[in-house]
């Protein structure tokens, strides 16, 4: 019996090595052409092994500068502490992670890099590799975001601070200017009618006519001066104007109202006391065109850092598209003046289930202008 042909017998061993060779090529090709840097490190000595082209064009160092040196004898890692930190890190514990590691490069440019470093066996040799993204770009386009939302706050708070000082000089003026006249005009018409007292019953009803919408004007302009600007607010504080708008939503509307206060005096500064008044004249008006509601109810509660404001009704509730978008103007000033003052606002509401509304507020820590 002849014995098999060595060429059979190396079939298996040719067939692994071409597998072998594929596989190498493979990740050759990927390590190549990776659009993220990578840098293979001998996990026992720390030498540098391999770099690819991208991190060479990332750091402007040669793949000759980088091969063979410890990671921290090369420009971008020269802080010496710090690399042997995260080498010791990789050790022991096979992965080092850094959202926003900053790097040098050759030609001296500060570059931000997010750096993930995991440890693998490589057939028995601990390597470790070390992938590096520049993400200097999109650090300075979050910085930029950041700054515009902390100006755009800062305008937030301006306008409504300027809003709320408009509202008052023209409530002001309408109660000095316009209220002071018609409340002349009324005294000097009802003593022009004792002068001309008459049976004449069509003069007559024209007089009464005519006291009617003096007494008209009169009511309208005092509302206008309460919805621009309530006196009360800042004569008499916050729980005062509260109650006093809470009773006169109910005579206006017809819709019972309940106000739950669990404290006499919340001892609110001015900002805090006219937004939460503002937010409930809101949700208020609110309810008064469009809930079509039966009953309606607004609690605050003091629960110690915050304040826990807390306005529902019985309506015919809103549609998800509402609550969820805050399409309405009315809405989104109210989330305007709750997020001035770096509070939360949660609205629980869908079509015939009415609306409830809760405004979590921090008392302290105001923001100006």
């Amino acid at each position: 019996m002849q014995n098999p042909s060595p060429q059979l017998d190396n079939v298996p061993a040719l067939d692994a090595l071409k597998a072998l060779r594929v596989s190498e090529s493979r990740y050759r090709r990927l390590f190549e052409t990776a659009q993220d840097g990578i840098l293979l490190l001998n996990a026992d000595t720390a030498q540098i092994e391999d770099v690819n082209p991208y991190l060479i064009d990332m750091l402007g160092y040669s793949h000759a500068e980088f091969l063979g040196k410890k990671i921290w004898e090369v420009g971008p890692f020269a802080d010496i502490e710090q690399s042997k930190e995260m080498f010791a890190r990789l050790q022991s514990t096979g992965y080092v992670s850094y959202d926003d590691l900053p790097l040098r490069t050759k030609a001296g440019a500060l570059i931000a890099v997010e750096f993930v470093s995991n440890t693998y066996d490589c057939e028995g040799i601990r390597v470790i590799q070390c992938n590096i993204r520049d993400v200097t770009t999109r650090k300075h386009a979050e910085r930029a975001l950041t700054e515009s939302q902390a100006h755009l706050h800062q305008l937030t708070i301006f306008l409504q601070t300027a809003r709320e000082q408009d509202r008052t000089h023209f409530a002001r003026e309408l109660h000095d200017e316009l209220g002071q006249n018609l409340t002349a005009l009324r005294m000097d018409f009802n003593a022009l009618a004792a002068c001309l007292a008459t049976t004449d019953t069509a003069i007559a009803s024209r007089l009464a006519t005519i006291d009617q919408m003096i007494t008209s004007t009169v009511d309208a302009t005092r509302l206008m001066c309460e919805e621009l600007r309530p006196g009360m607010l800042d004569d008499l504080g916050f729980e005062a104007a509260i109650s006093s708008h809470a009773k006169n939503f109910t005579r206006q509307f017809g819709v019972p109202c309940d106000l739950l206060l669990d404290s006499e005096d919340y001892g609110l500064d001015k900002l805090l006391s006219t937004s939460i008044f503002r937010i409930v004249q809101e949700s208020l008006t609110n309810i008064a065109r469009h809930a079509r509601a039966s009953h309606a109810m607004v609690a605050l509660q003091d629960r110690g850092g915050d304040l826990l404001l807390t306005i529902a009704d019985d309506g015919c509730g809103m549609s998800a598209e509402l609550t969820g978008e805050e399409r309405t103007f009315g809405m989104l000033g109210m989330r305007e003046r709750v997020d001035m003052l770096g509070g939360r606002i949660a609205i629980d509401s869908a079509n015939g289930r009415g609306t409830h509304i809760e405004v979590s507020i921090p008392k302290a820590a105001r923001p100006t202008p």
